[in-house]
């Protein structure tokens, strides 16, 4: 079955739900514990705190160029 630009399908839908799960779930979770056990201090700590905010918007991407089209 052909689909028209702009339409979308159950595969496509089911797939974005898994990857907001995913994301969600378990990547931001799993990052969050990793660099709060860790001793790190100065632009060090700095930098890995940005990780989970960065991969949220990672995620945040990932899901707008599925809605829009994009691959």
């Amino acid at each position: 079955m052909k689909f028209k630009k702009g339409q979308f399908n159950v595969n496509n839908i089911i797939g974005l739900l898994v990857a907001v799960i995913l994301v969600v779930a378990v990547l931001i979770p799993v990052t969050n514990d990793v660099v709060t056990n860790q001793a790190f201090t100065g632009t060090t700590k700095t930098i890995t705190d940005l990780f989970v905010i960065l991969e949220a918007v990672a995620g945040l991407v990932l899901i707008a160029s599925a809605i829009l089209g994009g691959r």
